[in-house]
């Protein structure tokens, strides 16, 4: 699957550069104050962006991180393999990895949703996401960001941080990917310092093994389903 996933978008990229800027073995740079009308993408070799740069279409690496500069503004930014990472006052449409962590400044703006199959996410201060945030296997740590969708994982940790607030649920999908003959490792969701989820934590699946730690006046406004409960 993994290989077949690095093939098809190999084959996109490839397909996509006569109206992109495209690497195939080399990474991209732009520069600080640029303007590119077209998207920016490579295979094997990493996406520079600098500062005060727009880039009006997407930054799509195969084997390569993306880091995008401050007040920078870009489309969809997506990799296979490699990190992503956007520095202070950013913006972008979506943000999407198979293979690697997502690391957003303060007050980064995502008009879509941010997500992650194998690897970390972690947004500083101010960050705002209009839909979704989820991973599959990597932990969640985030400090005063507003998301306005749900967040998802099946095996990560999530810690809200510094009066964070959630609009939609809180889903952990327990009922797919069980270890082969072996019970889930805890997970354990931390809602700390003023955080609030609007929606539900809801748990799927038998013997979850998750806890729900509420400290520092944090709060569930819905149900939590399926999850034991600590008070600090």
């Amino acid at each position: 699957m993994k290989h077949s996933i690095i093939a098809v978008m190999t084959l996109v990229i490839l397909a996509c550069g006569v109206s992109s800027d495209t690497g195939i073995n080399k990474s991209i740079f732009v520069a600080d104050g640029e303007h590119r009308s077209n998207g920016l993408r490579s295979v094997n070799g990493t996406i520079s962006v600098g500062n005060e740069v727009i880039v009006e279409g997407s930054c799509t690496t195969v084997n390569g991180k993306i880091s995008i500069g401050e007040n920078s503004e870009v489309g969809e930014v997506s990799c296979v393999n490699g990190s992503i990472s956007l520095d202070r006052n950013s913006k972008a449409d979506e943000i999407s990895c198979v293979n690697g962590s997502i690391t957003l400044g303060g007050e980064v703006k995502v008009d879509g949703d941010v997500s992650t199959v194998n690897g970390s996410i972690k947004c500083k201060r101010e960050v705002e996401i209009a839909g979704d945030l989820e991973t599959v296997n990597g932990d969640m740590q985030i400090q005063r960001t507003f998301i306005n969708g749900d967040i998802s994982t099946v095996n990560g940790d999530i810690d809200l941080l510094d009066e964070s607030l959630v609009r939609g649920n809180v889903i952990i999908e327990r009922d797919r990917k069980k270890p082969r003959y072996k019970k889930f490792k805890e997970l354990i969701i931390t809602v700390d310092s003023g955080s609030k989820i609007k929606g539900n934590i809801e748990v799927k699946g038998d013997n979850p093994n998750v806890t729900v730690v509420l400290a520092g006046g944090g709060e569930v406004l819905g149900e939590i389903i399926n999850a034991k409960v600590v008070r600090k």
